[in-house]
C-alpha cells in the first residue's frame, strides 16, 4: 500500500513539473494559432486586457512625463497616451504581434515593434514568464498565471530611441 502511495506521489510530482515547464510554451503556441486563424474570441481568452492596458498606460505616462514639455504638455500627453493604448490594445492589435501571416503587412500599423516569432521565452517566476527579443534590443511580452491559464498581462516597451 505504501509503495502505491509513493508511486502516486512521484507521478503527481512529475505531472506537475511537466505542466509547469511546458504550459508556457503551449500558451504561446495557442495564442499564435488563434492570431493566425483570426479567432478574436480565442485570442481574447488569453489576454488580460485591463492589466495589459494598465501596464502600457503606466509606461507611456512615464515616458511622456519625462519630456521637456512642462506640466501642461505632460497632461496633454497623458490623455493622448491613454487614447493610443485604448485604441491599440485590441484583439486586432494583439493579433498583429502574434500572427505570422500578417506580421509583415501589419508592421507599419503595429502598436509596438514586437514580433513573437523573433522572441524567446524567459521565466521570471513560477507564475510569470516573458517573451524577450532575441536581438537584445529590449521589449518583452509579459505573461501571468490567472487560475490555471497563462494570459498576456503586459508589454514592456523597448527603450526609447536616441535622437528623436
Amino acid at each position: 500500500m505504501r509503495r502505491w502511495l509513493l508511486i502516486l506521489i512521484v507521478v503527481a510530482l512529475l505531472a506537475a513539473g511537466g505542466w509547469a515547464w511546458g504550459s508556457p510554451y503551449l500558451a504561446v503556441r495557442s495564442i499564435e494559432r488563434a492570431a493566425e486563424a483570426r479567432d478574436a474570441e480565442a485570442l481574447s481568452a488569453r489576454v488580460d486586457y485591463p492589466a495589459l492596458r494598465k501596464s502600457m498606460k503606466t509606461q507611456l505616462r512615464a515616458r511622456f512625463a519625462s519630456g521637456d514639455d512642462g506640466a501642461l504638455g505632460a497632461l496633454v500627453a497623458t490623455g493622448i497616451a491613454d487614447s493610443i493604448v485604448d485604441a491599440a490594445i485590441t484583439p486586432e492589435g494583439i493579433r498583429a504581434i502574434f500572427a505570422t501571416g500578417v506580421a509583415e503587412a501589419a508592421r507599419e500599423r503595429r502598436p509596438v515593434d514586437l514580433d513573437a516569432r523573433d522572441m524567446t521565452l524567459r521565466r521570471d517566476a513560477l507564475d510569470r514568464f516573458r517573451l524577450v527579443r532575441r536581438d537584445g534590443k529590449g521589449g518583452a511580452l509579459l505573461f501571468g498565471l490567472r487560475g490555471l491559464q497563462w494570459k498576456l498581462v503586459g508589454i514592456e516597451l523597448p527603450p526609447e530611441r536616441k535622437g528623436r
